[in-house]
């Protein structure tokens, strides 16, 4: 029978056991550094290489995170020394968003699988391919695809392939998300995320509005979608969730476990989700229910949670009018002393003894239900996680079976031999003496050698042969039990261990590429348009050598009429490729592709390493930069890129002291000006909102300090792009950064919804002519001063 990985969240050493004792074939845990949830329960150093031993002696697997992006020093000096112990011990494999991570991984730790992160975006089959060729064997896809796309991507790069199918669900592609970093300081991209798309909103578009919690979607529960995804192909089932419980982590696991094993042994025909299974899950965490995600649907209302967006929990009973100050409790379900509900005023009660369904309770709340009857939900089911706790967590460990054979023989050393799935030892002991008084019996060897205590083992058969009037003393019969208990732990762990690489300094190893056309006399200053009637505003400056055109923006007639102008004006036209390419939109880049040929393009912006792959492959040969998304923090990511891209954009999240020592500023492009987009999402607002008007433009997300966030919508490719609500502004960057070829080869302008007039004051800003005094009314430096955490 095939085998289908349940891989576990694990926040903590406990968790991680209790995902285990469920029946989680794997976790990935975070350590103290680099992981993409630096607020989880991590272990340090030494309790992972302990939870990487436990793992293997009970024929699991660990998977670290280190799925954030680095900075030189960081990877430099810090990321060989934190894994090489654990490299050494027998880690199993390292999740990885950064490209610089990847290659120093890859040189220095070679036996080490590497999977990628879902922070990395892997929406096709090419990039998948690519990253196989850089030493990835395991890609984790993006919650956005559909089981088309998990299928073809199963089918057409060999990959092991790793899906999420329970817990939480990012608004935006993962790893594609700015809006913690840019409006608070605390990037996810560092593992640090505050998660804003939690918060309120309000959003209007074509005269209507809606407020609520607009941004947060429900949780994901895919038991439906269970045999698709194994018969796709997909080797590993991930459950979300490093910051919840150990009881989380062991419901999830054991439900999981169950379904994926019913399926694979008895296939569809046997196949039934029981509904005691799915409100086992809605008692333990949910955001307004679940969602079966984005395996059959692209998006839409029934995936949002907008009035919570926190733990639903279960429904129990209504509330209606119990009299002044109370409202009066009819269940529909049991609930158990412990359990805490949710009650209409929005406050929680503990419920300090059992009632029966059909029970009314009065109990004291703020909004006395007079309006009609209002649900009551529990938000924690006592019972279920006291039952949790007994069958998976309260000391329990998992006990490997064990034969075992005693050999005590008169005035000869007495001898254990252990057996554990295919690992065997013996060991020998004391020499065995006459009895004089009291000669062994068999039931006292028994009692002493069983007694396997606080080790990972536990006798399923134990043989002993011994003569008769011999003796032993109960040290001497404990140390022979502990002598071959600890060999055989040891012999199990040593076909894990790894020797130490030789690590010397990376420093100088990885030098990004320094003379991409970098001249002394500066860099290059691009502008981005994303509207026809800017473009006669950039072209008015000489001193703007590029034009990107912002493909989404643009029909196929006014693209055609602004190259025309671009070329006409003696400049370079470049086109800014959409942010997201999906296997099941290739009708669409193909027709884009002819257009592009058409146009005489001088470059191109991807926005995603498929978008660079698929340029390739269709026999375009002009330069093509990397836009921000495929992020640049460090110069070994930089020296990667340098292999497929003509230069790449750094990283937003640098500041300007970081921005200074990078080498990888060399020769590449920063964003000077713009609107930065926050989030790129498959959802869309105006469906959440109402219904899509499938007419795309921008309309305005407005937050809880009435900050507006543009918000595009590309409906052509069915996502929307949420920019920030102030553009950056970094008129400073010439003076502060190095010049000539140890500093950046293009400075970019990036314009939005600015007007023709608002575009001129800018762009001569920054070429330095007559609007040289003229700032934005609002704008931010972004992390040009501050950075992130």
């Amino acid at each position: 029978m095939r085998e289908v990985e349940i891989l576990a969240p694990a926040g903590s050493l406990c968790a991680m056991k209790a995902a285990f004792n469920a029946g989680a074939d794997a976790v990935y845990i975070g350590g103290s550094e680099y992981g993409a949830r630096a607020y989880a329960d991590n272990p340090d150093s030494e309790e992972l290489l302990q939870a990487i031993d436990y793992a293997h002696l009970h024929h699991k697997k660990l998977y670290l995170t280190v799925n954030t992006l680095l900075r030189n020093n960081e990877i430099y000096e810090g990321l060989l020394p934190y894994i090489a112990p654990l490299y050494a011990e027998g880690l199993d494999a390292v999740l990885v968003q950064d490209m610089g991570v990847i290659s120093l991984l890859r040189e220095y730790f070679p036996e080490l699988p590497l999977h990628a992160s879902t922070q990395m975006t892997v929406c096709g089959a090419s990039y998948a391919e690519w990253l196989k060729e850089k030493g990835i064997c395991r890609a984790v896809l993006p919650r956005e695809l559909s089981i088309g796309e998990i299928r073809r991507m199963c089918s057409e790069t060999g990959m092991e392939i790793e899906v999420f199918v329970h817990g939480a669900l990012c608004y935006c592609y993962s790893g594609q998300c700015l809006m913690s970093s840019m409006i608070g300081g605390r990037s996810g991209n560092r593992g640090r995320c505050a998660q804003p798309c939690r918060l309120r909103y309000s959003y209007c578009a074509d005269g209507g509005k809606s407020s609520g919690y607009l941004l947060s979607p429900k949780d994901l529960c895919g038991l439906d979608a269970l045999p698709e995804l194994i018969d796709a192909g997909v080797c590993s089932l991930k459950i979300e969730g490093r910051m919840k419980s150990p009881e989380y982590a062991a419901l999830t696991s054991s439900i999981y476990r169950r379904y994926a094993d019913m399926y694979l042994e008895h296939g569809a025909g046997g196949y039934h989700i029981a509904e005691t299974d799915r409100s086992a899950l809605l008692d333990i965490y949910n955001r307004g229910g679940f969602t079966g995600g984005y395996f059959h649907s692209h998006n839409g209302q029934d995936m949002m949670s907008t009035r919570t967006p926190g733990n639903a929990g279960s429904y129990v009973g209504d509330a209606s009018s119990g009299g002044r100050g109370h409202v009066l409790l009819h269940l529909k379900k049991d609930i158990m002393p412990g359990d805490i509900l949710q009650l209409p005023d929005g406050s929680s009660f503990k419920a300090e003894r059992a009632a029966r369904r059909g029970d009314e309770l009065p109990l004291p709340c703020r909004t006395d239900g007079r309006k009609g009857a209002s649900p009551v939900m529990r938000t924690r089911n006592e019972q279920l996680m006291q039952s949790l706790r007994d069958a998976f967590i309260s000391g329990r460990d998992i006990k490997e079976k064990i034969n075992g054979f005693v050999n005590i023989s008169k005035d000869m050393p007495v001898t254990m031999n252990a057996d554990c799935v295919g690992y065997s030892v013996c060991c020998s002991g004391a020499a065995a003496g006459e009895a004089r008084k009291h000669p062994l019996d068999e039931q006292e060897v028994r009692k002493r050698i069983t007694k396997s205590g606080q080790t990972p083992f536990c006798f399923e058969k134990l043989d002993i042969r011994m003569d008769s009037d011999v003796f032993l003393t109960v040290s001497e019969l404990n140390e022979i039990r502990r002598d071959t208990l600890d060999k055989l732990e040891k012999k199990i762990l040593e076909g894990y261990r790894r020797p130490l690489p030789d690590m010397a300094d990376v420093h100088g190893r990885y030098q990004p590429a320094s003379d991409r056309k970098q001249t002394s006399a500066g860099p290059a200053l691009a502008a981005l348009i994303s509207r026809e009637e800017q473009l006669d505003a950039v072209l008015s400056f000489s001193d703007i050598d590029m034009i990107y055109l912002e493909d989404v923006y643009f029909s196929e007639d006014a693209m055609v009429r602004a190259a025309a102008k671009v070329h006409g004006a003696g400049r370079s036209l470049w086109i800014a490729m959409p942010h997201v390419m999906r296997m099941d939109r290739e009708g669409y880049f193909l027709a884009r592709a002819a257009l592009y040929r058409s146009l005489g393009a001088d470059g191109f912006l991807a926005r995603n390493m498929e978008s660079c792959l698929f340029l390739r492959s269709q026999g375009f040969r002009q330069p093509v930069a990397g836009d921000y998304g495929m992020y640049c923090m460090n110069d070994i990511s930089s020296a990667v890129y340098s292999q497929v891209l003509d230069r790449i954009t750094v990283s937003p999240e640098l500041n300007r002291r970081e921005l200074a020592h990078l080498g990888a500023l060399a020769g590449n492009e920063i964003i000077v000006y713009g609107r930065q987009p926050l989030m790129i999402s498959a959802q869309c607002l105006e469906k959440t909102s109402g219904s899509c008007s499938h007419r795309g433009g921008l309309h305005m997300l407005t937050d809880r300090y009435r900050l507006n966030f543009p918000v595009s919508s590309i409906c052509s490719l069915c996502y929307n792009v949420i920019y920030n609500s102030v553009p950056l502004y970094l008129p400073e960057v010439r003076d502060d950064l190095p010049a000539g070829k140890g500093g950046p080869a293009v400075l970019r302008l990036q314009f939005l919804d600015e007007s023709p007039e608002q575009t001129e004051k800018v762009a001569g800003r920054f070429a330095g002519l007559s609007h040289s005094d003229t700032e934005p009314e609002t704008f931010t430096r972004g992390h040009y001063n501050r950075g992130v955490e």
